[in-house]
């Protein structure tokens, strides 16, 4: 049976609704973004924790601007931690995959996503 993300995140939502589900659709899309502003290539295509992770808010501040904190805060995103608790709701899924190596605690205590979305814009 071919892959259906809509069902993918219809598991999700019954595992765990803590974040919106626009929030899913913004990551797949934050993590292209990622390999691309981090030059990944099909061959080498792996992203760290926080690589994804600043790839993420960069993609929120070029897509939302000024309103990207706003953004995430209305989808229950806060900080880091929620990015990798998404990531990992899409990885047991398998719209993600993973290395063994990485791990969910990878994107606890990276910088302040506060700093990263607001900081563009203070004057």
């Amino acid at each position: 049976m071919p892959f259906n993300f809509e069902d993918a995140l219809d598991e999700i939502m019954r595992r765990d609704n803590s974040y919106a589900p626009d929030a899913y659709a913004f990551m797949r899309q934050a993590m292209d973004y990622a390999l691309e502003q981090f030059h990944k290539t099909a061959e080498s295509p792996d992203l760290s924790a926080e690589e994804l992770y600043l790839g993420f808010c960069a993609y929120a501040l070029q897509e939302y601007g000024p309103m990207a904190a706003a953004v995430m805060e209305h989808w229950g995103i806060s900080g880091s931690a929620d990015v990798g608790n998404i990531v990992y709701n899409l990885i047991h899924v398998g719209v993600f995959g993973r290395q063994e190596s990485d791990t969910r605690e990878q994107f606890d205590n990276l910088q302040p996503m506060e700093e990263l979305l607001d900081t563009p814009y203070e004057p």
